[in-house]
């Protein structure tokens, strides 16, 4: 597949809101999705990474990018000015995996019950693989 694919825990509101504002927010049509309780997440990604769900994984080209990194890899790709969140890749990966793990703990707590829930079009529905 010649684009990136963000696997994400399927079961967190929180990473569904992520995905949602990448729909929201990119330049083009540039990911797929897919969830790490998936069929495509056990074939293409190691199996330690599965079972983490408190981690985001972006597979682009056979590179692997997880936590801090893949958060910076998506930025490139969204509109201004989410997009200079990428410059971020600079800074120290130890801290910026610190981070990411703080709101990774607490992502259930972060998440905000909704009562209404984005239908996705029909050209969004095809980016999701399960």
């Amino acid at each position: 597949m010649s684009r990136p694919i963000l696997f994400y825990d399927g079961d967190c509101g929180f990473c569904s809101s992520a995905v949602q504002f990448i729909l929201d927010h990119e330049t083009s049509e540039s990911f797929l999705f897919a969830p790490l309780q998936g069929e495509l997440a056990a074939q293409e990604l190691p199996g330690v990474l599965v079972k983490d769900l408190n981690t985001v994984v972006v597979k682009h080209q056979n590179v692997i990018y997880t936590k801090s990194q893949a958060i910076f890899f998506v930025a490139r790709y969204l509109k201004k000015p989410y997009h200079f969140m990428h410059f971020g890749k600079y800074i120290p990966k130890a801290f910026s995996n610190q981070m990411y793990d703080i709101v990774a703990k607490n992502r259930y707590s972060l998440s905000k019950v909704s009562k209404t829930c984005k239908i996705p079009s029909e050209n969004e529905r095809k980016r999701f693989i399960h």
